[in-house]
């Protein structure tokens, strides 16, 4: 309940709580977290590579169908990663 901004008064809800009783209440529940495990931290996420160029070999035949036409056409394209 203490976490919610809301109760620090808003265009919509008068306020029940003033700034400083807020502040002391987010530090304890922070301290309590970090005593007991419970504090995140972000970790370095892996930089995926993803190819951004492309060519596409020499269509020979297109097909009637626009499935078979789409899987073909994907079926031209080579990475160039």
């Amino acid at each position: 309940m203490l976490s919610n901004q809301h109760y620090l008064g808003d265009a919509y809800y008068p306020a029940i709580i003033d700034k400083e009783t807020f502040e002391r209440a987010k530090e304890e529940r922070r301290r309590r977290a970090k005593s007991l495990g419970r504090v995140r931290e972000p970790q370095e996420q892996e930089e995926i590579a993803v190819p951004h160029s492309f060519h596409m070999k020499e269509a020979e035949a297109e097909p009637d169908d626009p499935f078979r036409l789409a899987e073909y056409q994907y079926s031209l394209i080579e990475s160039e990663g």
